[in-house]
């Protein structure tokens, strides 16, 4: 048993002291950290995941959409918290698409409240290249349409849909259709339809229709089926070889069919009966019988023929002279000129019976130098040339220029 006199002197030794100090100042410590956390608590949520300034060019593949978030603040804070008003934001600025790349999540908290952590604290982005295309509207015709009826005055709004999305998915991309009912399209009344597309396939990634609605007008009426073709015009032969075919215009050059709707949709155009144009020397303006469609029940409404125009334009020949003789003109009475070369290539342009077999003398073609106030011995001029037929042009001369110096070595002596 330990003495009372034991006992002080153990209580009063070095260690027993240092011991209790020891002790005191952890109780001390615990007790201000629990003073300190008390009134905190934290709360775990998920946030949606933003991407700021993403290229106009590309799309994201394969994103993150959100992540979990645990924050800590005080408890009469966080019971009134707004957690819209955190954000959690991957910046892509100056990201090029198709690489990836890894990215911070960046997690925007208000005042008097800390973030604990956020998971996944980074993400991978892969970026693809992003096409729009145009493409035209559809109108997929409902099954159960009465017979006897078709679609009259069909008007979209628009005609044109934009398609967004990564160039491997908008080549999935067959058609844009819109699929009216036989109720909405008796009810005469402007539709507003859902776009939908014709795939081949699974898109990989999101793809956006801009818009995704499109306005239609149309009535059932009763009757047979129209359709508007093209005219397709045959011709035969070729017009004199002065004159080239310019254009060919038909009027009308569009026509409407009548007959049963399965039946118009093996025709794509009507042809006129052939046209010969050889040896045509001028523009004509002809009448031109239609044919009529070779498909039993079809007929063409209110036109039996068109008006032909056919535009001539002349054909351009060339030729060329060689050893045209340059002529010195305007020159001093006093002094010797010569011309280096003295002799040039001369090419003219005309129709093509016109050029034929031509020679300089008979158009009176002629090259020469302008003198004219030249006060010097040497000088490089211009070559000029003359010729008498207005139907003929000159496109060339080799050289354009040519060295003209007098053999005395001064001008006007």
């Amino acid at each position: 048993m330990i003495s009372s006199k034991n006992f002080d002197e153990i209580l009063t030794s070095p260690w027993s002291l240092w011991a209790i100090s020891v002790t005191a100042a952890l109780l001390m410590w615990f007790y201000v950290m629990e003073s300190d956390e008390s009134g905190y608590v934290t709360r775990r949520f998920s946030c949606p995941l933003e991407y700021e300034s993403l290229d106009a060019q590309a799309t994201l593949r394969n994103k993150v959409s959100e992540v979990d978030v645990e924050i800590r603040g005080l408890e009469e804070v966080l019971a009134r918290f707004d957690y819209d008003s955190v954000s959690c934001v991957v910046d892509l600025r100056n990201l090029s698409p198709g690489k990836k790349y890894t990215q911070d999540v960046r997690v925007n908290l208000p005042p008097n409240v800390s973030l604990v952590s956020c998971t996944p604290s980074q993400v991978v982005v892969d970026l693809l290249r992003q096409v729009v295309r145009l493409m035209p509207v559809e109108v997929v015709l409902p099954q159960d349409i009465p017979d006897g009826q078709y679609l009259e005055g069909v008007e979209i709004v628009p005609k044109e849909i934009a398609i967004r999305g990564g160039e491997k998915d908008i080549s999935k991309i067959g058609a844009i259709q819109i699929q009216p009912t036989v109720q909405e399209l008796q009810s005469g009344k402007e539709l507003l339809l859902p776009v939908k597309l014709s795939q081949s396939e699974p898109f990989d990634e999101e793809v956006a229709l801009e818009p995704s609605q499109v306005r239609m007008r149309a009535s059932l009426v009763r009757g047979l089926p129209k359709k508007k073709v093209p005219v397709n015009l045959r011709l035969s032969g070729k017009p004199s070889s002065d004159y080239e075919l310019k254009a060919v215009v038909t009027d009308p050059s569009e026509v409407y069919l009548e007959g049963p709707a399965s039946r118009l949709s093996q025709i794509s155009s009507v042809e006129t009966e052939t046209v010969d144009i050889s040896w045509l020397s001028a523009d004509q303006m002809l009448v031109v019988p239609l044919k009529a469609p070779n498909v039993k029940g079809v007929s063409i409404l209110n036109v039996k023929s068109v008006r032909l125009s056919v535009h001539l334009e002349p054909a351009k020949a060339t030729t060329q002279f060689s050893n045209i003789p340059v002529a010195i003109r305007a020159g001093s009475g006093e002094s010797e000129w010569a011309a280096a070369p003295s002799v040039v290539v001369v090419t003219v342009e005309g129709l093509p019976s016109r050029i034929a077999d031509i020679r300089p003398e008979d158009v009176g073609l002629q090259a020469y130098v302008d003198l004219s106030n030249i006060f010097v011995d040497s000088a490089a001029l211009p070559v000029r040339v003359e010729i008498a037929s207005e139907d003929l042009k000159v496109v060339k001369i080799e050289p354009p220029t040519v060295t003209v110096s007098t053999a005395e070595g001064s001008v006007g002596r």
